[in-house]
């Protein structure tokens, strides 16, 4: 009689793998992002940010643009990068976000990549002038739209490759 063991990685034993990892800290940096430019409109204090003709975080920040009705859009992207580690950290623990994690991450990144352009696009040709911690927050969006795409396409794939997103 023999013995057959088989031994697992423990990103294979978790489901947590590279993809999943590289989520979660592209996650964090929006999270951070978001989270300082919260704090410096409940605070009411000015964003570090070098201004000049390209960067003005003070223009960006107190356009039109920067709100939707009452609420500022830095509290939504905040509560977005919140939400999106929250499920991230539930797929694994959560019987619904194992079966739908991947889906409702990509969801809400299909989202925030579609609202981060256009606001980009309104930095862009409308106010003509950067916020560098909105470029930061779109990147990491786009980013984590990316990541969610190839999560979710191997996950309907390769049944063997989903292990490890």
């Amino acid at each position: 009689m023999t013995s057959s063991t088989t031994t697992l990685s423990p990103t294979r034993a978790t489901g947590r793998g590279s993809l999943w990892l590289l989520a979660v800290i592209l996650t964090c940096i929006g999270l951070l992002d978001a989270a300082y430019l919260t704090y410096t409109k409940v605070a009411n204090v000015e964003v570090a940010c070098p201004q000049g003709a390209v960067l003005n975080c003070d223009i960006v920040q107190s356009s039109i643009y920067s709100t939707i009705g009452p609420i500022p859009i830095q509290f939504l992207g905040l509560a977005a990068y919140v939400v999106i580690l929250a499920v991230l950290l539930l797929e694994t623990r959560v019987p619904l976000f194992e079966a739908n994690g991947k889906l409702i991450v990509f969801g809400m990144t299909l989202f925030g990549f579609l609202y981060s352009a256009y606001l980009t696009g309104i930095e862009a040709f409308v106010l003509h002038t950067w916020c560098p911690y909105c470029v930061v927050s779109a990147v990491a969006m786009t980013l984590l739209f990316v990541v969610s795409i190839i999560r979710v396409w191997r996950s309907f794939s390769v049944p063997a490759a989903s292990e490890e997103d």
